[in-house]
């Protein structure tokens, strides 16, 4: 039975627990330690762990030194900055990992992770959720297999309206640094991350590898007052000419669910978060496919960890695949300016998580851009600023590292 432990049980770790109380009671895992460093806020939980014998650590750093050598597997929901000191910390320790996307907010400090994940033997597994549904593996075979042609656009759209209660939630929501620590969080590098990985894993030219950019444009925006942006247009370019648009924001009205469009010489590929995925292929009946909910796909993650770990097969994302999510990141922010939209181009509701900033009719602008591959500046957004690219990816390997490398 492999021993595992986790990190946090709030936000993101309310999953991850749920992950391990189910393979507990299927038999595969026990849980030896768990830390929470708001115990007051979580104290029901707590207590509940405890009377399953579980203990419960007010720090990581006093259940690791309790669990190391014991542990097999460390279960990592926490803040980005983490993301990489904490899987070193495990790996040191004798554990596998599972990390929650992405692995780490610099390119640097993944590729630490890969050189201690190989020095170590051991196995560091990422949370791109929906990556673990087979519908999205069969979807990438039959990309492979030509069914629907060369392909030579993906386009990504979302439209997931966030308040001020959404950016005070934590210390790093919205933010670049927290703590001498790279963070970089944004829509791309957290809530819509998921969905650029899919854009990147379909234009990937193997079964195991994703597309490589080579150049990139970006327009960067922020309605909310926060370090980073709420609002972005992207157009990317892969080494094998696929455009890669993706299109998303905090920012407006309504939701509007992740979608992704995989478009082919022959036909195309449509995925809607939550919803459905519809195979379009030229001269051959429409094919529909469900696409599972969150909860689903996410136990799915632990379950296909395990059957690594317990076999040696079965898929899973490793921080190489997940490398050049990061690698975009990084040159989204060394490359662009995050521009402020002006307040007269805002409005400011309020509802009863705080205020909403939106920006008036971004749903229609983001339709009128994807139809034609614009960034917000060329669809006639009046209160966009022209990107200063595209720029060249060749050759370019990404922030150097944040605090991970020295941990």
């Amino acid at each position: 039975m492999i021993r595992a432990a986790l990190v946090g049980v709030s936000g993101y770790g309310r999953w991850h627990l749920l992950m391990a109380m189910e393979q507990m009671l299927l038999g595969r895992m026990e849980l030896i330690g768990v830390t929470v460093i708001n115990r007051p806020q979580q104290e029901a939980i707590c207590r509940r762990l405890e009377r399953r014998g579980i203990p419960v650590f007010p720090t990581f750093e006093a259940m690791m030194s309790q669990i190391a050598g014991r542990v097999d597997l460390l279960l990592l929901p926490t803040a980005i900055q983490w993301h990489a000191p904490m899987t070193l910390a495990g790996l040191r320790a004798g554990a596998h990992v599972l990390v929650e996307k992405p692995v780490a907010a610099t390119v640097g400090d993944i590729d630490t992770v890969i050189s201690a994940s190989q020095e170590a033997q051991r196995l560091v597994t990422v949370g791109f959720q929906d990556l673990y549904d087979p519908a999205v593996l069969d979807i990438k075979q039959r990309i492979l297999s030509g069914q629907i042609g060369h392909i030579h656009q993906i386009l990504v759209k979302g439209q997931w309206p966030r308040s001020t209660a959404y950016y005070g939630r934590n210390n790093w929501a919205g933010r670049l640094r927290v703590d001498n620590a790279w963070v970089f969080d944004s829509p791309i590098n957290n809530a819509f991350a998921h969905f650029l990985m899919l854009a990147l894993f379909w234009s990937g030219k193997t079964a195991g590898s994703t597309g490589e950019i080579a150049t990139i444009e970006a327009e960067l925006y922020r309605a909310n007052p926060i370090e980073s942006f709420d609002t972005a247009s992207l157009r990317l370019r892969t080494s094998s000419d696929v455009e890669i648009l993706v299109y998303v924001t905090h920012a407006g009205k309504e939701e509007h669910p992740p979608e992704v469009s995989v478009l082919g010489e022959n036909g195309s590929i449509t995925w809607s978060y939550e919803r459905a995925c519809v195979v379009e292929q030229r001269g051959q009946p429409v094919k529909i496919m469900k696409v599972p909910e969150q909860l689903d796909v996410r136990l799915r993650v632990l379950d296909a960890t395990l059957s690594r770990l317990e076999t040696g097969e079965g898929f899973v994302v490793t921080p190489a695949m997940a490398r050049e999510h990061t690698r975009i990141i990084n040159a989204l922010h060394e490359f662009f300016p995050i521009q402020t939209v002006p307040a007269s181009h805002l409005i400011s509701p309020c509802g009863t998580d705080g205020e909403t900033r939106r920006i008036p009719d971004i749903d229609i602008l983001i339709e009128r851009a994807a139809a034609k591959g614009h960034l917000f500046s060329e669809a006639g957004a009046p209160w966009a600023i022209p990107s200063t690219g595209p720029h060249s990816l060749h050759g370019y390997q990404g922030i150097k590292a944040g605090q991970a490398s020295g941990s």
